[in-house]
């Protein structure tokens, strides 16, 4: 069976072609480089970050993504993790993004893109 990006257990609009993946730890405040450039780094943990970007949505379709990711709050994500290899749902959240307008003629409204990264909520195990 088929599986699709989903939000909050909604198929959204699928990306065009690629999903850019990314990870981020956090370290601890001591962390730091010594003058001859050795570091001395404490791992607190690691988030999967994900980046989206889709083009000729409809205002449908933009109204639906922005309603779930526009106001920072935490969604659930449905993906396939290159970490945990394999898909799963875990909660994310989005604090930034951007979109530009294609077309704003009656009954022809639509958007050129939107993109926007997204921050895991739960670290990595």
């Amino acid at each position: 069976m088929q599986e699709y990006i989903k939000m909050n257990g909604i198929i959204i609009k699928q990306p065009n072609e690629k999903m850019s993946y990314n990870f981020a730890t956090t370290y601890s405040e001591d962390s730091t480089r010594t003058q001859l450039g050795t570091g001395q780094f404490t791992p607190l943990f690691t988030v999967e970050q994900w980046g989206y970007a889709a083009t000729g949505l409809t205002v449908a379709e933009m109204r639906t993504i922005l309603q779930i990711v526009a106001k920072g709050k935490n969604f659930t994500l449905h993906y396939f993790s290159p970490y945990y290899g394999e898909w799963r749902d875990d909660t994310f959240y989005v604090g930034q993004g951007s979109l530009s307008v294609q077309s704003l003629r009656e009954d022809s409204e639509y958007y050129d893109t939107i993109s926007f990264n997204m921050q895991g909520v739960n670290p990595i195990k």
